[in-house]
Protein backbone atom coordinates (compact mmCIF):
# COMPACT_ATOMS: atom_id res chain seq x y z
CA UNK A 1 0.00 0.00 0.00
CA UNK A 2 1.63 3.25 -0.87
CA UNK A 3 1.93 5.78 1.89
CA UNK A 4 1.29 8.92 -0.19
CA UNK A 5 -2.21 10.70 0.32
CA UNK A 6 -4.17 12.08 -1.91
CA UNK A 7 -3.94 15.94 -2.60
CA UNK A 8 -6.85 17.64 -1.12
CA UNK A 9 -8.27 20.59 -2.31
CA UNK A 10 -11.32 22.89 -1.03
CA UNK A 11 -14.10 23.58 -3.00
CA UNK A 12 -12.71 26.24 -4.95
CA UNK A 13 -9.87 23.88 -6.04
CA UNK A 14 -7.32 25.14 -3.92
CA UNK A 15 -5.18 22.96 -1.95
CA UNK A 16 -5.29 23.02 1.90
CA UNK A 17 -1.53 21.81 2.56
CA UNK A 18 -2.94 18.29 2.94
CA UNK A 19 0.05 17.23 0.71
CA UNK A 20 2.42 16.78 0.12
CA UNK A 21 3.64 15.52 3.45
CA UNK A 22 6.84 17.24 4.22
CA UNK A 23 8.74 16.47 7.21
CA UNK A 24 7.61 12.88 7.98
CA UNK A 25 10.41 11.11 7.65
CA UNK A 26 12.35 11.68 11.04
CA UNK A 27 15.68 10.53 11.93
CA UNK A 28 15.45 7.26 14.25
CA UNK A 29 16.73 9.43 17.51
CA UNK A 30 14.15 12.18 16.84
CA UNK A 31 11.08 10.25 16.23
CA UNK A 32 10.15 8.99 19.60
CA UNK A 33 9.55 12.49 20.87
CA UNK A 34 8.21 13.88 18.00
CA UNK A 35 5.81 10.82 17.94
CA UNK A 36 4.97 11.86 21.95
CA UNK A 37 4.13 15.70 20.44
CA UNK A 38 2.28 14.54 17.91
CA UNK A 39 0.06 12.46 19.57
CA UNK A 40 -0.62 14.83 22.57
CA UNK A 41 -1.84 17.32 20.07
CA UNK A 42 -4.19 15.14 18.65
CA UNK A 43 -5.56 13.99 21.65
CA UNK A 44 -6.19 17.31 22.48
CA UNK A 45 -7.76 18.28 18.72
CA UNK A 46 -9.69 15.05 19.43
CA UNK A 47 -11.27 16.44 22.56
CA UNK A 48 -11.64 20.26 20.65
CA UNK A 49 -13.22 18.64 17.79
CA UNK A 50 -15.91 15.84 19.93
CA UNK A 51 -14.61 12.90 17.88
CA UNK A 52 -15.78 9.81 18.33
CA UNK A 53 -14.61 7.97 21.03
CA UNK A 54 -14.10 4.91 18.90
CA UNK A 55 -12.32 6.63 16.89
CA UNK A 56 -9.95 7.77 19.26
CA UNK A 57 -9.85 4.57 20.32
CA UNK A 58 -8.88 2.80 17.56
CA UNK A 59 -6.47 5.46 16.79
CA UNK A 60 -4.47 5.41 19.90
CA UNK A 61 -4.52 1.34 19.80
CA UNK A 62 -3.06 1.17 16.13
CA UNK A 63 -0.25 3.39 16.40
CA UNK A 64 2.06 3.34 18.93
CA UNK A 65 4.52 5.04 17.87
CA UNK A 66 6.54 2.92 14.99
CA UNK A 67 8.62 4.94 12.07
CA UNK A 68 6.02 3.61 9.84
CA UNK A 69 2.98 5.50 11.73
CA UNK A 70 4.62 9.05 10.97
CA UNK A 71 2.63 9.28 7.76
CA UNK A 72 -0.60 8.60 9.93
CA UNK A 73 0.04 10.96 12.71
CA UNK A 74 0.94 13.78 10.06
CA UNK A 75 -2.41 13.07 8.21
CA UNK A 76 -4.52 13.22 11.32
CA UNK A 77 -2.96 15.69 12.85
CA UNK A 78 -3.18 17.85 9.37
CA UNK A 79 -7.40 17.04 9.27
CA UNK A 80 -7.92 17.59 12.62
CA UNK A 81 -6.47 21.30 12.84
CA UNK A 82 -8.81 21.91 9.49
CA UNK A 83 -11.36 20.90 11.34
CA UNK A 84 -10.63 23.07 14.35
CA UNK A 85 -10.43 26.30 12.26
CA UNK A 86 -13.24 25.11 10.09
CA UNK A 87 -15.25 24.73 13.13
CA UNK A 88 -13.90 27.93 14.55
CA UNK A 89 -15.16 29.99 11.20
CA UNK A 90 -18.01 28.56 11.39
CA UNK A 91 -17.84 26.97 8.23
CA UNK A 92 -19.12 23.47 7.01
CA UNK A 93 -16.27 21.25 6.23
CA UNK A 94 -16.11 19.14 3.54
CA UNK A 95 -16.62 15.18 3.09
CA UNK A 96 -13.60 15.27 0.61
CA UNK A 97 -11.29 16.63 2.73
CA UNK A 98 -11.91 14.93 6.15
CA UNK A 99 -14.36 12.03 5.60
CA UNK A 100 -17.40 11.29 7.21
CA UNK A 101 -17.84 14.22 9.83
CA UNK A 102 -21.01 16.04 11.40
CA UNK A 103 -21.74 19.49 9.72
CA UNK A 104 -20.95 21.58 12.91
CA UNK A 105 -19.72 21.68 16.49
CA UNK A 106 -22.93 21.13 17.85
CA UNK A 107 -23.59 18.06 15.53
CA UNK A 108 -20.24 16.70 16.59
CA UNK A 109 -20.93 17.19 20.37
CA UNK A 110 -24.72 15.27 19.87
CA UNK A 111 -23.17 12.72 18.30
CA UNK A 112 -20.41 11.94 20.83
CA UNK A 113 -23.34 12.01 23.96
CA UNK A 114 -25.31 9.80 21.90
CA UNK A 115 -21.83 7.50 22.04
CA UNK A 116 -21.46 7.75 25.79
CA UNK A 117 -24.87 6.71 26.07
CA UNK A 118 -24.02 3.71 23.68
CA UNK A 119 -21.51 2.91 25.53
CA UNK A 120 -22.89 3.18 29.55
CA UNK A 121 -25.35 0.49 27.69
CA UNK A 122 -22.61 -1.67 26.66
CA UNK A 123 -21.53 -1.66 30.07
CA UNK A 124 -24.35 -3.46 31.21
CA UNK A 125 -24.12 -6.11 28.32
CA UNK A 126 -20.40 -6.23 28.31
CA UNK A 127 -19.41 -6.34 32.01
CA UNK A 128 -19.99 -9.14 35.10
CA UNK A 129 -21.47 -6.86 38.18
CA UNK A 130 -18.10 -7.16 39.72
CA UNK A 131 -16.49 -5.80 36.56
CA UNK A 132 -18.69 -3.41 36.56
CA UNK A 133 -18.26 -2.22 40.54
CA UNK A 134 -14.81 -2.42 40.03
CA UNK A 135 -14.92 0.20 36.87
CA UNK A 136 -17.11 2.63 38.99
CA UNK A 137 -14.74 2.62 41.67
CA UNK A 138 -11.50 2.69 39.58
CA UNK A 139 -13.67 5.82 37.59
CA UNK A 140 -14.44 7.43 41.07
CA UNK A 141 -17.81 6.74 40.81
CA UNK A 142 -19.60 6.02 44.03
CA UNK A 143 -21.38 2.71 43.83
CA UNK A 144 -24.47 4.47 45.70
CA UNK A 145 -24.52 7.07 42.88
CA UNK A 146 -27.55 7.20 40.53
CA UNK A 147 -26.79 6.72 36.48
CA UNK A 148 -23.37 5.22 37.23
CA UNK A 149 -22.41 3.56 33.96
CA UNK A 150 -23.26 7.18 32.35
CA UNK A 151 -21.26 8.60 34.89
CA UNK A 152 -18.29 6.56 33.77
CA UNK A 153 -19.06 6.99 30.11
CA UNK A 154 -19.15 10.48 30.30
CA UNK A 155 -15.65 10.55 31.85
CA UNK A 156 -14.53 8.63 28.97
CA UNK A 157 -11.07 10.10 27.36
CA UNK A 158 -11.72 13.62 29.15
CA UNK A 159 -8.44 14.31 31.07
CA UNK A 160 -6.35 14.93 27.65
CA UNK A 161 -3.27 15.54 29.45
CA UNK A 162 -3.15 12.56 31.61
CA UNK A 163 -2.22 9.45 29.36
CA UNK A 164 -2.72 6.95 31.46
CA UNK A 165 -5.95 8.31 31.75
CA UNK A 166 -6.28 8.07 27.92
CA UNK A 167 -4.84 4.40 28.01
CA UNK A 168 -7.47 3.20 30.29
CA UNK A 169 -10.21 5.03 28.72
CA UNK A 170 -8.83 3.31 25.61
CA UNK A 171 -9.32 0.18 27.35
CA UNK A 172 -12.43 0.24 28.60
CA UNK A 173 -13.62 1.42 25.49
CA UNK A 174 -12.09 -1.68 23.51
CA UNK A 175 -13.54 -3.78 25.98
CA UNK A 176 -16.62 -2.69 25.88
CA UNK A 177 -17.16 -2.52 22.03
CA UNK A 178 -15.65 -6.44 21.50
CA UNK A 179 -12.42 -4.53 20.13
CA UNK A 180 -9.22 -7.25 19.86
CA UNK A 181 -5.58 -6.11 19.53
CA UNK A 182 -5.01 -4.18 16.48
CA UNK A 183 -3.15 -5.76 14.21
CA UNK A 184 -1.10 -4.84 11.06
CA UNK A 185 -3.83 -5.66 8.27
CA UNK A 186 -6.65 -3.52 10.40
CA UNK A 187 -4.10 -0.81 10.44
CA UNK A 188 -3.42 -0.40 6.76
CA UNK A 189 -7.09 -0.26 6.58
CA UNK A 190 -7.37 2.15 8.68
CA UNK A 191 -5.31 3.97 6.74
CA UNK A 192 -7.19 4.37 3.42
CA UNK A 193 -10.12 6.18 5.30
CA UNK A 194 -7.33 9.11 5.43
CA UNK A 195 -8.45 9.12 1.82
CA UNK A 196 -11.26 10.87 0.11
CA UNK A 197 -12.79 8.04 -0.89
CA UNK A 198 -15.55 5.60 0.08
CA UNK A 199 -15.14 3.90 3.53
CA UNK A 200 -15.31 -0.18 3.44
CA UNK A 201 -18.79 -1.80 4.77
CA UNK A 202 -19.00 -2.25 8.51
CA UNK A 203 -20.34 -5.09 9.62
CA UNK A 204 -23.27 -5.07 12.40
CA UNK A 205 -22.74 -6.64 15.51
CA UNK A 206 -25.42 -8.71 17.14
CA UNK A 207 -25.67 -6.41 19.64
CA UNK A 208 -26.37 -3.50 17.48
CA UNK A 209 -22.67 -2.20 17.59
CA UNK A 210 -20.73 -1.26 14.05
CA UNK A 211 -17.42 -3.12 14.06
CA UNK A 212 -14.59 -2.48 11.27
CA UNK A 213 -13.16 0.65 10.26
CA UNK A 214 -14.37 3.65 12.47
CA UNK A 215 -15.75 6.89 11.06
CA UNK A 216 -13.96 9.69 11.96
CA UNK A 217 -16.75 11.20 13.99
Amino acid sequence: MSNTPAVSTNANGKSIGLDPIEGVSQSPSRWPLEFEKKQQEIIELWQACSISLVHRTYFFLLFKGEAADSIYMEVELRRLSFLRDTYSRGSTPSNAIVGSLSTSPVASAKKLQREREMLARQMQKRLSTEEREHTYTKWGVSLDSKRRKLQVARRLWTETKDLEHVRESASLVAKLIGLQEPGQVLKEMFGLSFAPQQQPTRRRSSNGWRYGIPSFA
